[in-house]
């Protein structure tokens, strides 16, 4: 999650204040939207060069990712609030402390994920053991990468950071596609993920030399508050992955594949209004009680979840063109927007949960994990029982988790704004 200052927190210069947050969030926009479309770019490149059965396996260990990323964004998190509220000298010695830290992290992660492996080939019916083991150097990258993200942010090295998503983006586009285009397999894939995943980390590295002197109590400290703050970052991503986990456990193969595939639409309604989040995640910081600010930007997200949805039922074959191909993905066309439903759902839970941070609402982690309970215990059922199978699994799946995150997000909202009556 990145974030901005706001015109108050700017210091006087000869550009309006105004001026000049906008081309920080500009400049930090572009390099996330570079980022995320080099990554919708790659898994084109994997839906285009791998059988859905392949396709699908690749889909379930990227949500592995990202539920693992989510030690990343709560380095990142700590990191910028820690910097960006620091005074007098310093600063380096707090930053080595930053990156000391997800040095730390970055290990653990992936002693734990080599640990988790049979695991996840056994749930996963992952045919490819090397591919689920090059889980662990890949995330030990990404939370390696979230520690310098978050010093860059509150010291607010704005094109830094923008350099920093750009990479990450580009990196597993040229690799990861790179690789596919070579060899189609899942293991190649995987292997280019890896690789791709170390040139952000490389680059944070190179920009951030330099830094020492953090202390073994400044870098417990950094631990301590990423571990706090990241739990209901941990229960969304949990929860915005938690369909294509399911999908490829409980229909058959070929199904999940299918599903897989109209993820991909999901997946970008998602993505498209995060620089929403962007710009208003600091204003909710700053004043948390605001919920007419918050009334706006999730207007604003719901605005544009309204218009992918009308596109993908007004072009749905484009949409399968632009996702898998009309020979093998035909079937989603006409379900093409209940996946832009759910992707625009979970933009809308993804803005409030960032909310919930802003306000240090204690709750929402809870709230979110009996969602997810509630979510994967009507899956069991209706699909684990066959009472819904084949294309008929894949929508209702579908339908059951845009109707998940819109609760969620009603009931989220409307304890925030309890809350700030409360403290009013």
């Amino acid at each position: 999650m990145t974030s901005d200052t706001t015109p108050e927190q700017q210091p006087s210069a000869a550009a309006p204040p105004q001026q000049t947050f906008l081309r920080s969030a500009t400049v930090v926009a572009v390099g996330m939207g570079i980022m995320n479309v080099a990554a919708y770019g790659f898994t084109l490149v994997a839906v285009h060069r791998l059988i859905p059965e392949q396709f699908g396996a690749v889909t379930a260990l990227l949500g592995l990712l990202l539920i693992g990323n989510v030690a990343s964004l709560g380095l990142q998190a700590s990191g910028a609030r820690r910097i960006a509220t620091h005074t007098g000298s310093g600063e380096a010695a707090l930053a080595d402390a930053m990156l000391k830290a997800g040095r730390r992290a970055a290990l653990g992660l992936t002693a734990l994920s080599l640990l988790l492996t049979p695991l996840f080939v056994f749930l996963l019916h992952i045919d490819s053991v090397v591919a689920a083991l090059l889980l662990a150097p890949t995330l030990g990258c990404l939370t390696l990468m979230g520690s310098q993200l978050g010093v860059l942010q509150g010291g607010k090295n704005w094109t830094e950071l923008a350099a920093v998503y750009t990479s990450t983006g580009v990196g597993r586009l040229v690799f990861g596609g790179g690789a596919l285009l070579i060899h189609p397999s899942l293991t190649s894939a995987m292997v280019g993920i890896a690789l791709g995943a170390a040139v952000p980390a490389l680059l944070g590295g190179f920009l951030l030399r330099g830094s020492t002197g953090g202390t073994p109590e400044q870098v417990k400290e950094v631990l301590r508050e990423t571990i706090h703050g990241t739990h209901t970052l941990l229960a969304f991503f949990v929860i915005a992955n938690a369909d294509v986990l399911l999908a490829r456990g409980l229909l058959d193969e070929k199904s999940s594949g299918y599903y897989a595939a109209g993820v991909i639409v999901a997946k970008a309604c998602l993505f498209l209004p995060q620089f929403v989040i962007v710009i208003v995640f600091p204003s909710l910081a700053s004043t948390p009680g605001d919920t007419l600010r918050l009334r706006r930007a999730i207007q604003a997200v719901a605005a544009l979840g309204v218009c992918c949805v009308l596109g993908a039922l007004i072009l749905p074959d484009v949409v399968v063109a632009v996702v898998g191909g009309a020979a093998k993905y035909a079937a989603l066309g006409p379900i093409a927007w209940l996946f832009a439903l759910a992707g625009s759902s979970y933009a809308v839970l993804q803005l409030v949960v960032y909310a919930a941070i802003a306000q240090q609402e204690k709750r929402a982690a809870l709230l979110i994990w009996v969602g997810l309970i509630g979510l994967a215990v009507a899956a069991l059922i209706i699909l684990g029982t066959n009472i819904a199978t084949g294309m008929t699994g894949v929508k209702v799946l579908a339908a059951m988790t845009s109707t998940c995150a819109l609760a969620l997000s009603a009931a989220l909202a409307s304890g925030l704004h309890r809350q700030a009556a409360d403290n009013a």
